[in-house]
């Protein structure tokens, strides 16, 4: 979406926030459940903190989510209308086993390559 947005601004005609978070959806089969809050449509939200030093202050949300979002603004999300998600942390997840498991594939994955994880790792040179 970014890279759609700074090159649609330098256009005359550019696409609009509102039009980029819609293709998005579209893009990802999402626009037929998900998009707006519409009998039919899944009750899925996700609240963004709007007091965050990284977006404050907002005055166009559709375009501070489009140029500034990142996952750290997430505040609570609700799936199927239940929470899911609240004050950034996810519920009914254990995050020590979750992180257990995400450093032992990071482990795993480094090792089958022969890549050290003590950051001397470089890129070899591609021979012709």
């Amino acid at each position: 979406m970014r890279t759609a947005f700074a090159v649609q601004r330098g256009l005359e005609r550019g696409l609009r926030s509102r039009d980029l978070l819609a293709f998005a959806a579209a893009s990802c089969g999402l626009d037929a459940r998900t998009g707006s809050i519409t009998p039919g449509k899944g009750a899925n939200i996700i609240l963004l903190r709007a007091d965050d030093l990284t977006v404050f202050p907002v005055t166009d949300p559709a375009a501070t989510i489009v140029s500034a979002g990142h996952p750290g603004l997430v505040d609570t999300v609700l799936v199927a209308g239940r929470v899911v998600n609240r004050d950034g942390v996810p519920l009914d997840v254990d995050l020590e086993a979750f992180r257990t498991r995400l450093l032992e594939s990071r482990n795993r994955i480094a090792a089958a390559a022969g890549i050290p994880l003590d950051g001397t790792w470089r890129p070899q040179p591609v021979s012709e």
